[in-house]
């Protein structure tokens, strides 16, 4: 482990307002760690006493149902945060998986707090980027709550699909993977898949989900 620096921190949306001076002073209290792909760096239900910065790597947030299986929620990467429900000493209501080689910046709880008191505009930032996650977690629970299979199977290819050479084309899935992020068994989105194929509106190889022409709303 190491100290982080000032640039370092400069580039994290949340403390980039700081002067040089104060940068400096607030890189002593993170330590730099470091996670491999893959490692599992929180889990739900652990009382934590650092926050924790990404500096370089992904995460990805997750539940276990009661069968075993993994829910896939949100990803957030560099200037991104995880453990920032358990300023308050609850346990952690989400666990949180490295989906690449993860360095991060951690600040002992108590050390943050006294940060944010000092510097009220560091947490006018935490407090707005924690509502913004509050808002994309409503929207995923509506949608899970509000919408049939079809319809979050639709809304996730439209999500990761990207322009690739005037087509619409999603990175690769697996139905396995399609079915965690939905909350849908694999055979369920095969089926809405199957049937899209069928009617000309998309277009599977290679795992990549290729879309054809405007999905229907409904099926």
């Amino acid at each position: 482990m190491t100290r982080s620096t000032a640039a370092e921190l400069a580039a994290i949306p949340l403390f980039a307002s700081l002067p040089e001076e104060q940068l400096r002073a607030a890189a002593q209290l993170f330590t730099v760690r470091t996670y491999p792909k893959d490692a599992i760096v929180a889990t739900e239900g652990d009382r934590l006493d650092l926050f924790n910065v990404i500096l370089a790597g992904r995460i990805q947030f997750f539940w276990h149902d009661e069968a075993g299986r993994r829910l896939k929620l949100g990803i957030d990467g560099p200037g991104g945060h995880y453990a920032d429900v358990t300023l308050t000493g609850e346990p952690i209501l989400m666990s949180v998986i490295a989906l690449d080689d993860l360095r991060v910046a951690s600040i002992p709880m108590a050390r943050l707090k006294q940060l944010l008191l000092e510097r009220p505009e560091v947490c006018l930032i935490l407090l707005t980027d924690v509502v913004a996650r509050l808002r994309r977690l409503v929207e995923r629970t509506k949608s899970f709550t509000m919408e049939d299979v079809y319809g979050r199977v639709i809304k996730l290819l439209l999500a990761a699909a990207v322009d690739s050479g005037g087509s619409l084309v999603t990175e690769r899935l697996t139905h396995a993977e399609i079915g965690q992020r939905v909350g849908a068994t694999r055979e369920m989105v095969g089926r809405v898949l199957r049937d899209l194929a069928r009617g000309g509106y998309i277009e599977v190889s290679r795992r990549r989900v290729t879309i054809l022409r405007k999905l229907p709303r409904r099926w």
